[in-house]
């Protein structure tokens, strides 16, 4: 009810004032002193009260002036379902909203539970789609198409990430604030701990109906599963975790990539804990997928997991030295598991791939196949803006210390005479610098990962400090990610950095549905934004040797596993915050505004008092 407008109802006692001070005096002719009594009657009906009584228009009147007092007052009655003239319809889109909630799932229930607020559209009521996934979509705005909007509630397809509902309450706010009767309805089940682990209620312009589609609690789901080789074969651990509030019991298998079962184990984990087993002599396979059944389980899409087993293999470098350095020899071959090939002369165009580069006073005037480690560059090219040489005074000092280059390597005892001097180098940070001059850079050139020593190791004395081996240690590490670990697991909607091995002429990506996706990128690294499917992946490269295969894993985040349903209290600017336990599936309360009647009301009311007054009652 909108107070503001209440003085409207001085318009009440005015018609009752014009009332009492009307007078309405007629000249009447008596022929007898004996109608003076009745005369003397209607002189008394003159006082101010008397002319209130038995006046029927004058009732009217007030009526209709009350019906239009309400009216401007938006008198307004509870109701269910929509009230606001304009619905901001939020839909929650994530890997929680796939638990089963009875014959179906949370997110059929949020579908249908928005198909039935469509339906309660009134006439005039107009409704904004928003789908709060990954990030926040506008999918209709401000339609009152009753299809339209239903068709774009079911083109929202289910996703297995987390959804930014952060991001999604602030766009359904920001349009809140910028139309006026304005409400907000969400559907989901409260799952967003930037919305629901708050001490204090979200303030929102406006009225917030958050409507609970979870009710099930119960779910299992397997935390960690990596394999490696052991000595009397592959050794597995696995973790199942128990999210729910009753103890859960049931069986796991292990399988090869060929689905033979390999082995089987049952378990039972307390509420809220967790049970790690392992497996032990499992036969050699590419990859492993251990999948549990629990006897009650409300999200079974965390229920499977895929490991690729870690070895490590050999890495192939070259270094190039045409006077020989035996610091770089004996550094390359106790750091990593490298198979070092000294070569005197610059490899020419056709030399083939290697994981490694290494260039000790020369520099090749294009980028091989391969990450470089580049010492003491004499010249410039088209890739490396070389500017000469010169003296230092001042101490190598660390810019970057937190880099991964950087670790536990300590410059404070290094002294440099002379280093190169280098121009700025996008995709190249500079990580140790003495004085204004740069003495090491790392980064991406043309895919590829660079790091660039400015100074020649005779002209110092870092060989001889316990700074060199574990700067060696960390620089082959880092350009040699393929030979460090194999390519790592990742959940939905994040960014894979997936090594390429060097070399590679054709590239593609087999999706766990099948789908293959063309690689066009060149280095020794690539970017994949990971789709909304989980499962088993697989990179294939033609290399001279023959065609390469390499898996990695995509999995529903542990984020998502916890499916207990939570409530998100928002607090309204216009209203009270939304109440309520999580347990359960509320309808929307809200208020219908009676303005149209009332007005049609005192309309009708005038148009009678205008009939009586033509008749003279």
């Amino acid at each position: 009810m909108a107070l503001g407008n209440s003085w409207f109802a001085l318009i009440i006692p005015a018609i009752v004032i014009l009332y009492l001070l009307k007078r309405k005096v007629e000249d009447r002719v008596v022929p007898s002193t004996l109608l003076w009594q009745r005369t003397m009657q209607n002189w008394e009906a003159v006082r101010p009260w008397e002319r209130l009584r038995r006046n029927l228009l004058l009732f009217l009147q007030l009526l209709a002036a009350l019906l239009l007092v309400l009216a401007l007052m938006r008198l307004a009655i509870p109701t269910q379902g929509i009230a606001d003239q304009h619905t901001i319809l939020v839909v929650e889109n994530s890997g929680s909203m796939l638990a089963t909630e009875g014959e179906g799932t949370r997110f059929d229930r949020a579908v249908h539970a928005a198909t039935q607020l469509v339906d309660k559209l009134g006439s005039g009521q107009v409704m904004t789609l928003i789908e709060a996934g990954r990030q926040p979509r506008v999918l209709l705005a401000q339609s009152g198409d009753r299809d339209a909007i239903l068709q774009a509630i079911r083109s929202i397809t289910p996703q297995m990430g987390s959804s930014d509902t952060s991001a999604a309450l602030s766009l359904a706010g920001a349009i809140a604030a910028n139309e006026a009767g304005s409400g907000v309805v969400w559907l989901g089940d409260g799952r967003s701990e930037r919305l629901s682990d708050t001490s204090t209620p979200t303030v929102f312009p406006g009225p917030f109906r958050f409507m609970q589609m979870g009710l099930f609690r119960e779910n299992s789901a397997i935390g960690v599963f990596v394999t490696q080789p052991g000595k009397s074969g592959v050794e597995g651990l696995l973790r199942i975790d128990n999210q729910g509030t009753q103890p859960s019991s049931g069986k796991v298998m292990v399988y090869n990539g060929e689905n033979q079962l390999l082995d089987s184990e049952e378990f039972s984990v307390a509420a809220g804990s967790s049970q790690t087993l392992s497996f032990s002599s499992l036969p050699q396979a590419p990859v492993y997928r251990a999948r549990i059944e629990p006897e009650q389980d409300g999200l079974i899409q965390d229920n499977e997991r895929w490991s690729v087993p870690f070895a490590a293999g050999v890495g192939k470098a070259v270094l190039v030295s045409p006077q020989g350095n035996r610091f770089l020899h004996q550094a390359l071959q106790t750091v990593g598991r490298l198979d070092v090939e000294t070569q005197q002369h610059m490899p020419d165009q056709t030399a083939q791939a290697r994981d490694i580069w290494v260039f000790d006073g020369v520099l090749p005037e294009q980028l091989p196949e391969g990450n470089i480690l580049l010492i003491a560059p004499e010249r410039a090219t088209s890739w490396l803006p070389y500017k000469g040489v010169a003296e230092l005074e001042q101490q190598p000092q660390t810019v970057v210390p937190d880099d991964p280059l950087m670790k536990y390597v300590d410059w404070r005892d290094v002294h440099v005479a002379k280093a190169a001097v280098l121009d700025e180098m996008p995709g190249m940070k500079t990580l140790v610098r003495a004085g204004n001059r740069d003495l090491i850079k790392a980064g991406m050139m043309e895919g590829r990962r660079v790091v660039i020593v400015a100074f020649d190791l005779h002209q110092s004395d870092l060989p001889l400090r316990p700074a060199f081996p574990i700067f060696m240690q960390n620089s082959i590490s880092w350009l040699s990610p393929t030979q460090a670990s194999p390519i790592g697991q990742a959940s939905v909607g994040e960014v894979l950095n997936v090594p390429l091995t060097p070399g590679g002429t054709q590239r593609s990506l087999v999706y766990p549905d099948g789908h293959k996706q063309v690689i066009e990128a060149q280095g020794t690294s690539w970017l994949f934004q990971v789709p909304d499917q989980i499962g088993l992946y697989r990179l294939d490269e033609q290399l001279e040797s023959g065609l390469q295969s390499r898996y990695f894993a995509v999995h529903l985040s542990e984020q998502e596993s916890d499916i207990t349903p939570r409530f998100i209290a928002v607090g309204a600017s216009g209203g009270q915050p939304a109440e309520g336990d999580g347990t359960t599936a509320p309808e929307p309360l809200g208020s219908r505004e009676l303005t149209n009647w009332l007005v049609a009301l005192a309309l009708l009311v005038v148009f009678v008092e205008w009939r009586v007054y033509q008749r003279g009652y």
